[in-house]
């Protein structure tokens, strides 16, 4: 996600207790969050969210891939963004899976230092809210139409299922509603393994979003000004991911 300062706040909307996490992203994109587990709830809307995951998974991505846009932009780009955008996306190591409009797959691939409790072990619980952020917040971004606009997060309660184990994990976003300003977005968190795709996370986010060259911006231009700002803006954006591609083809010839 990109820099914003976010206030993760207990809400009633699934029927239980949440947590209250307080996070403020830097400049360079890194989280600093204290997390605790909270019970199972007791209602089986989560199960319902689970059992939906299959539904999910059984359609395809393959309209996406035929030049179609996600977010505004073009799926190898909209993939870059999400893995490589940000300092922290690159260190977590996020894999975009499937991303088509409403909807997003991204997967958290072990990493031994990511382990919270050795005991069991399990994964460490600000690992987990960070995935389901990431995954709101991209799947907030999917709904975009324009390339320069933007989402940040505005409340996102979490719930601790059960333990993470030590394994890949797999963040699965559903835009639930979205408005002029808001996108709400429910995201579960399953063991990449497991075929019954049990959460072991879920949880819910509003997102703002703000337009990046919109009409807001444009207002009191004249034509003229308003086509040297797209370019530029244009101009931008391409140099962007210019970066990020060379960035990602060194990496690449760095391991073979």
């Amino acid at each position: 996600m990109f820099p914003t300062h976010r206030v993760l706040k207990t809400g009633s909307s699934l029927g239980h207790r949440l947590l209250i996490l307080r996070t403020l992203v830097t400049n360079n994109g890194s989280d600093g969050m204290n997390v605790n587990r909270v019970a199972k709830p007791r209602n089986k809307e989560y199960s319902k969210a689970t059992a939906s995951n299959n539904t999910c998974q059984q359609r395809s991505a393959s309209t996406d891939a035929n030049g179609a846009k996600v977010g505004g932009l073009d799926v190898e780009d909209f993939k870059l963004l999400v893995e490589r955008a940000a300092p922290w996306s690159e260190l977590q190591g996020y894999r975009l899976e499937e991303a088509r409009k409403g909807f997003l797959k991204v997967r958290l691939p072990f990493n031994k230092n990511w382990i919270g409790n050795v005991s069991i072990p399990a994964m460490h619980g600000g690992v987990v809210a960070s995935l389901i952020d990431h995954v709101g917040g991209f799947c907030a971004w999917t709904v975009l139409n324009r390339p320069s606009d933007r989402v940040s997060t505005a409340d996102l309660s979490i719930s601790y299922l059960s333990p993470a184990p030590a394994s890949d994990l797999i963040g699965e976003g559903r835009v639930y509603h979205e408005s002029n300003k808001l996108v709400r977005v429910d995201i579960v968190v399953y063991c990449a393994g497991d075929e019954k795709q049990v959460s072991i996370a879920a949880g819910r986010g509003c997102f703002y979003r703000r337009g990046g060259g919109g009409a807001e911006k444009m207002a009191g231009l004249s034509a003229e000004e308003k086509q040297v700002k797209a370019a530029k803006e244009a101009k931008e954006q391409d140099m962007f991911f210019k970066h990020l591609r060379s960035k990602g083809k060194h990496e690449e010839d760095k391991e073979n």
